[in-house]
């Protein structure tokens, strides 16, 4: 009994984005930037609720919001996403490879047909993070569509 509960807790990954990503950030390429908040849940810890909650933009009326969670059923992380446009993404990652997550999924625009085949990768590197985004052609070729960085508020992460 002793040895499975100590097993399961060595296993548990639900500290893992926090770990990488937690903090306040300003996020952005040339002077598109804006502030991103990564933070515990603020809500209930029950299985299948929110271990981190990501809030991005003006704290009074934030861009958007989004949910990370690990679902153990599917063994991968979740990043549902949602826009203050309207928009959604709905994104799932398995373990990190080290400091890099790598996302994929379908982003919903608020009027148009869903664009499936995302691909975003976080890459924590020293006091940053790395962000790229691509897309999935047709054809299989991903197709990139650029990055930004993500650099502490303050100086500490």
């Amino acid at each position: 009994m002793v040895t499975a509960l100590v097993l399961a807790a060595l296993l548990k990954p639900d500290a893992a984005f926090l770990t990488d990503f937690g903090g306040s950030w300003v996020c952005g390429a040339g002077r598109a930037r804006e502030a991103w908040r990564i933070a515990p849940h603020a809500g209930p810890a029950v299985p299948g609720a929110a271990l981190a909650d990501v809030a991005y933009g003006p704290a009074a009326h934030p861009d958007g919001l989004a949910f990370v969670y690990y679902d153990p059923g599917e063994r991968a992380f979740r990043y549902d996403d949602f826009h203050a446009d309207g928009s959604q993404s709905h994104l799932r990652a398995t373990r990190p490879e080290g400091a890099r997550w790598t996302w994929t999924g379908t982003y919903y625009p608020q009027d148009a047909a869903p664009q499936p085949g995302v691909v975003i990768t976080w890459t924590r590197r020293g006091d940053a993070i790395v962000r790229r985004f691509a897309q999935r052609s047709a054809t299989g070729a991903l197709v990139d569509h650029g990055s930004d960085r993500c650099t502490p508020v303050g100086g500490a992460s």
